[in-house]
């Protein structure tokens, strides 16, 4: 059930969303990438359906399922479903982030679970894993280690720092701003 929802969720996604910055690039609906340059499309395509990854692969954006893989790696935006083991972004995603190291440079807005998630800017919704690190943080962050520059929300973990210390820098267990 939990599968038929996030995929319903994707589906809403791709079909309401409009483009983003790769309305200026080259868009297909599919990339099969083994070890850049080694796939079907170059780095600079936006893909807007699927993109399967054996070893690495690099584009401009994707709209949709970026599976498998070692490393994904994105110079652009990322809106579905990301999974594999190193996902690295420099634009905005959102959607659902799944992987052991998932780093995200712009905004994200959804559920991002993995070993260690790191947002450069800002995060909307939840991060869930062992380490987790945001600059503004508006929702929930569930791991042993949680760090954000601010809180709106909750942090729940061992060590739970609110770097802007309102109205508490560091506590164990829980920590939550408003």
């Amino acid at each position: 059930m939990k599968n038929i929802l996030c995929l319903v969720l994707i589906i809403f996604i791709i079909i309401c969303y409009p483009l983003t910055s790769s309305a200026q690039s080259d868009v297909k609906p599919i990339q099969i990438s083994i070890l850049d340059p080694v796939q079907i499309f170059d780095s600079d395509t936006s893909i807007h359906g699927i993109r399967l990854t054996l070893f690495y692969g690099t584009n401009q954006d994707v709209v949709g399922l970026d599976w498998g893989g070692v490393v994904h790696e994105l110079s652009g935006d990322m809106i579905g479903w990301q999974e594999g083991i190193v996902n690295l972004v420099e634009g905005d995603v959102k959607g659902f982030q799944d992987g052991f190291v998932n780093f995200v440079e712009g905004d994200f807005w959804g559920v991002q679970t993995g070993f260690v998630n790191i947002n450069r800017s800002r995060t909307i919704g939840i991060q869930a894993g062992i380490n987790n690190s945001t600059n503004d943080m508006i929702g929930i962050q569930l791991g042993a280690v949680n760090i954000t520059e601010t809180l709106r929300g909750l942090q729940i973990g061992f060590i739970n720092i609110n770097k802007s210390g309102k109205p508490i820098k560091f506590l164990p267990i829980v920590n939550i701003s408003f």
